[in-house]
């Protein structure tokens, strides 16, 4: 019996900086179709979202209202706004969750700062949440952020914990999160080698962090995984209809 056709879905990855990568996303996205990237420091900025089925963005050491040290940020709001009138599927992870409520009308601004791997803070609406219901009450994820961002207007607050915002559903099929879901171990300890002097500068205990990533970074991929898939097949989903 022949398999089914599947719909391939084809992604934009936006790449904020050269240590934000797909991590564990990797896999899922590519399996589910083509995976364009735009490297906002390098290249010009797409025309339009108008060629894509998704779009996922990634972290970055940029603040998402410096617009006047990095001039992509605003052609990144203009398309972000297009992709949310078009209720395309978006997914954005840290920096990409900030510059997406941004792009939705919330405010976006410092925070207290988390390092290391701290409980999300899943509300009754995130358990409910399709993308983000499988995670489950009391999941630690990784972060590492000084800035955050408020709720949209009209978004579904799906987690909170005492530091920060940590994620939301706005519209149909877009998400932002505050947490480094995708990061497997290897992205961790890259994080911590480049970012040292970060991790210093703010008294972060880097031995406890290492313990707790040797403890919870293997897990954590295969959960980033599965909600990647989820992701996919909300996108094959909207490109059907």
């Amino acid at each position: 019996m022949a398999r089914p056709y599947t719909a391939r879905v084809r992604t934009l990855q936006i790449q904020h900086d050269h240590t934000n990568l797909l991590g564990a996303f990797r896999v899922p996205f590519h399996e589910a179709g083509e995976v364009d990237v735009w490297r906002t420091f390098a290249d010009p900025a797409p025309e339009s979202l108008a060629p894509y089925d998704a779009v996922v963005l990634m972290g970055g050491v940029a603040m998402p209202d410096e617009d006047d040290r990095y001039p992509w940020i605003p052609e990144e709001v203009r398309l972000l706004r297009e992709g949310l009138e078009r209720e395309l599927p978006m997914l954005g992870v840290c920096f990409g969750g900030q510059i997406l409520a941004r792009a939705a009308g919330a405010a976006v601004g410092p925070s207290p700062s988390e390092q290391g791997w701290f409980d999300i803070g899943l509300l009754p609406e995130g358990e409910q949440d399709p993308l983000l219901g499988p995670l489950g009450a009391g999941y630690h994820a990784f972060e590492w952020h000084h800035y955050g961002f408020e709720m949209p207007p009209g978004s579904v607050p799906l987690a909170r914990n005492a530091a920060a915002n940590q994620a939301y559903r706005v519209g149909p099929a877009a998400w932002g999160l505050q947490f480094h879901i995708e990061v497997d171990r290897p992205t961790v300890e890259w994080w911590m080698s480049v970012g040292e002097w970060n991790l210093d500068e703010h008294d972060v205990d880097k031995k406890h962090m290492r313990a707790e990533t040797e403890r919870r970074a293997d897990a954590n991929a295969d959960a980033a995984a599965a909600l990647a898939r989820r992701f996919v097949a909300i996108a094959r989903e909207h490109r059907s209809a």
